[in-house]
């Protein structure tokens, strides 16, 4: 009975050996799994993350108001076109007019030169014997 004993206290040590190691296993393994209050938060940093995200309908609102700004500035572009090129066309008609007034003054300078050119020449004729 004693050697019944004995292999009943080895058995037992043996066992309570590998349980100690079950037990140590398992609380190792314990620390790597989430609880529940590690997921509660993780939970409220995502909530926050998500807040500070822009949501499909806050972009195509905001595509709407860039359409509008850019639709608004494109006419008032295309406006300001045409008035620098009614001013630039009322600019060159301004000075093709100016050029013509100067080419008749200098015809009639031309002109009133040779004849007074022409004068001079006939009186010095007249006054050289």
């Amino acid at each position: 009975m004693d050697e019944q004993i004995t292999q009943l206290d080895r058995r037992l040590t043996s066992v309570e050996v590998e349980v100690a190691s079950l037990v140590a296993e398992g609380a190792a393994t314990r620390s790597q799994y989430a609880t529940k209050e590690d997921l509660a938060k993780l939970d409220a940093r995502v909530a926050i993350i998500q807040a500070n995200y822009a949501t499909k309908e806050d972009l195509a609102a905001l595509d709407y108001k860039l359409s509008v700004r850019i639709g608004v500035s494109e006419a008032k572009i295309s406006g300001d076109i045409a008035a620098l090129d009614c001013k630039q066309s009322a600019d060159i008609a301004s000075l093709r007019l100016q050029l013509a007034e100067l080419e008749l003054r200098l015809v009639r300078w031309l002109i009133a030169t040779v004849i007074t050119t022409s004068g001079v020449v006939v009186a010095a004729v007249k006054l050289w014997p």
